[in-house]
């Protein structure tokens, strides 16, 4: 009996002390995995998801319109290939049109829609924003890029020209894909203005006055040889009827004849015979040769008997 209680003594010993090692070593299994996890979470706290790198970029610009453009012009390499995506990307969504777009002054582009994104290019400066964040931006006085990616994670780097702007292609191709979505154009009611009403105001030099062809009229092809000495100025002012203010002044003038060449026959043809023009009927755009309609009365006289021609 006595042996029996000592067996059953020992028995509950050893399974009390293989459950306290049993406990013992479930706590540090647990211990190692909370351990691991705060490693893990230790590790994910280094990287810290950014808003915007407006705040590590200078505020002061180190370059401008008086400097020359071989101190800078090479800080635009990543933004210009962005540049030339956005304005093909707009194009073929048909929304150029609709945007701030500034391309005409030398080291100065730009290109916006409201505050939805802007891609600016000036001077060594280089900005790529979308809404109120700046994912892109190189800094002139540095030299330094900044770049935060789709993930939000911010990326500083020495300035270098192959830098890959694939991502930044790709946040700003998102923002032009939403804003062709969105976008409505405008409707523009067109507003007809009412013809301006002419009246002579002054005469300021005198333009006599040649009516119409008398009589039958023959159109000619008539070749200038020569213009006349003498020749015939005039000029006159026009009002608005409706606006006084608004004034036109009208001149011109022609030489009283020319000398033509119509079939092989030369004559001097005069101005007054030629109706109601009132400028000289050869221009610069056909000084060798030009239609009239002349008098037949003068056709049969100058031209048609001289070739002996029935008319």
């Amino acid at each position: 009996m006595k042996n029996l209680k000592t067996d059953l003594s020992f028995v509950t010993t050893l399974i009390v002390l293989t459950v306290a090692l049993a406990y013992v070593l479930q706590c540090a299994y647990d211990m190692t995995i909370i351990l691991s996890n705060l490693d893990i979470l230790g590790a994910s706290m280094l990287f810290k998801p950014s808003f915007s790198v407006s705040p590590l970029v200078s505020k002061s610009r180190k370059y401008g319109e008086s400097n020359k453009g071989r101190l800078f012009c090479g800080l635009h390499t990543p933004a210009y290939r962005v540049l030339n995506h956005v304005s093909k990307a707009l194009l073929d969504s048909r929304l150029y049109g609709a945007c701030v777009v500034m391309n005409s002054r030398g080291y100065h582009k730009h290109i916006s829609y409201k505050s939805h994104f802007s891609v600016t290019i000036s001077h060594g400066y280089s900005s790529v924003t979308i809404g109120a964040r700046q994912i892109f931006a190189v800094d002139e006085n540095t030299r330094t890029i900044y770049h935060i990616d789709a993930t939000g994670r911010l990326r500083v780097t020495d300035y270098y020209q192959d830098y890959d702007m694939s991502d930044v292609i790709a946040q700003v191709s998102e923002a032009i894909e939403v804003l062709a979505d969105c976008y409505v154009a405008p409707v523009v009611e067109r507003v007809e203005t009412p013809p301006i009403r002419w009246t002579l105001k002054r005469v300021m030099l005198d333009r006599p006055y040649h009516g119409p062809i008398k009589g039958r009229k023959v159109s000619v092809v008539a070749k200038l040889l020569r213009c006349s000495k003498k020749q015939v100025r005039w000029c006159v002012e026009w009002m608005d009827k409706d606006n006084n203010e608004n004034t036109k002044i009208e001149k011109g003038g022609w030489n009283t004849a020319y000398k033509v060449e119509i079939d092989g026959v030369v004559a001097w043809l005069p101005h007054s015979i030629l109706g109601g023009l009132h400028n000289i009927p050869f221009t610069e755009r056909n000084q060798n040769a030009c239609r009239l309609d002349v008098p037949e009365w003068w056709v049969r006289k100058n031209i048609a008997d001289k070739l002996e021609l029935p008319f």
